[in-house]
This record gives structure tokens, C-alpha cells and sequence, in this order.
């Protein structure tokens, strides 16, 4: 399971209702909560562009230290300089992710990959749609419909070998209703990566069908833990009960 925070000038962009923080904005906090309570990753989506993150390397140095591995997204997956990637993996970041870039800028893309080293990136598919009509590519955090399919950019992000991919469908973005399981199955056997599920989680049954029938190796929460209504922990208990089950 890989907890979410999104920020915006170096505070979360919505106050976290995790009771016991003593600043309900503060990422550090925020993150080192998951962190007691077992997560072991943690997605960053800093929505700010790259122009505007001077106090992103300080930021990781502070949640590197909560042990979590980082993989973090700046400007909805724009890839800048190899100097400024460089700069935050060197500050803690673990991997950083590549979305818009790879449907504007794929060169620099593999350039990203060559320099860097595919372990260092995670590709997100953000599309809308559905498997009877499809799913079209979103980027610049979903503002932008693009022709693009995402099950052919999947393929593309299989055949650079990044770390892993996040399958998200921002039409079930903070609704609750699951996963699109259709996505993370096609995603899964176009690019033999591992899948981040992403976009719906609401429970832990809906986390436990992403991993069991929908080919997921990962699954991305947000909301569901940010807003206080359950706890990394108490979704991990659930997932063990629940997969425990089916085992039986």
C-alpha cells in the first residue's frame, strides 16, 4: 500500500484529519504517521511547477528520515534538466515520476532513462474512458485530453524498463467506487511492470480485488487516509483478514 500526499507551496494542499498532528498541513507529519503505522512508501504529488519548488529538497531531506521510500512528482510528471532530477534524488527522493513528458517530451524521456537509470523513474498513465470506449491519456493533471492511448503509452513505459507504473483513471479520482481494474489488468500485460493501482480506493476490499483480480502489485490511497476515516494501518489489518480469508 503506498500512501499519497499532495502538496502545494511545501504544506499539504488539504488539512489531513489523522488525529494527533500537531500542524494537520504538515507533509512531514503526515507522512511520518504512515510511517508509524507501517507504510513503507510514500507517492509526493507536488503540484507546483518546477519554477516553484525551492523547498523541495529540504522537504525530502526532513521525510527521508521518517525511512519511507519517496517517489515523488513535480509539476503532474514533468521531467526537467538532468541537473534538477539529479538534484532531489540526491536529496532523498527515490524514484521521480514521468506523465506529461512522456506524451510531450519522450526524448528527453529515454534521455531521463539513459542518464539515470530506469529504476529512478516511475511512469503514470493519468487517461479517462473505459474499456468498451477506450482510455485517452490526461496530462498537466488531467486538464489536458490528449488522443493518446493509454494502453499503448503503458507499453512504451514496458519497453523502457522504468520501476514501476501507476495506472490512474481520473474519472474515479476521490469517489470511492474502486479501482478500474480493466486498466491495471491491461496496463499489467502490455508492459510486464509492476502496477500501481490508483483513482477510487474507498476500502479494503477494493484494495484487495486491485491486487488479486486486477494484476496490481501496489495500491495507491489518498483521500480514504488523508481524510482520518481509515488509517494505513487499519487497511493493512483489513487486507491481511480479507486475503487471509480467500487463502482459507
Amino acid at each position: 500500500m503506498i500512501p499519497c500526499i499532495d502538496v502545494r507551496d511545501g504544506v499539504a494542499t488539504d488539512p489531513s484529519g489523522i488525529p494527533g498532528l500537531a500542524d494537520p498541513l504538515d507533509v512531514v507529519g503526515i507522512a511520518g504517521s504512515y510511517a508509524h503505522d507501517g507504510a513503507s512508501q510514500l507517492f509526493l504529488d507536488v503540484v507546483d511547477p518546477w519554477t516553484a519548488v525551492g523547498y523541495l529538497p529540504g522537504l525530502l531531506r526532513k521525510l527521508h528520515k521518517t525511512g519511507l521510500e519517496l517517489i515523488v512528482s513535480v509539476q503532474h510528471g514533468v521531467l526537467p534538466s538532468p541537473a534538477k532530477c539529479a538534484e532531489l534524488l540526491s536529496a532523498g527522493a527515490d524514484a521521480l515520476s514521468i506523465s506529461t513528458s512522456m506524451v510531450e517530451e519522450p526524448d528527453r524521456v529515454a534521455e531521463a532513462v539513459r542518464l539515470l537509470g530506469g529504476r529512478r523513474l516511475v511512469g503514470v498513465v493519468n487517461c479517462s474512458g473505459d474499456r468498451q470506449r477506450g482510455w485517452r491519456v490526461c496530462i498537466h493533471g488531467g486538464a489536458t485530453l490528449t488522443t493518446a492511448d493509454a494502453v499503448a503509452l503503458s507499453e512504451r513505459l514496458g519497453e523502457l524498463r522504468v520501476r514501476a507504473l501507476l495506472a490512474n483513471n481520473v474519472d474515479r479520482e476521490g469517489t470511492g467506487i474502486g479501482y478500474d481494474l480493466d486498466l491495471t489488468r491491461a496496463a499489467a500485460r502490455v508492459s510486464r511492470l509492476p502496477v500501481i493501482a490508483s483513482g477510487g480506493a474507498g476500502s479494503a476490499a477494493q484494495l484487495v480485488d486491485a491486487l488479486r483480480s486486477g494484476d496490481a502489485t501496489y495500491v495507491l490511497v489518498n483521500k480514504v487516509v488523508h481524510s482520518g476515516r481509515e488509517t494505513v494501518g487499519s487497511l493493512s489489518e483489513s487486507l491481511y483478514q480479507h486475503l487471509h480469508a480467500e487463502a482459507d
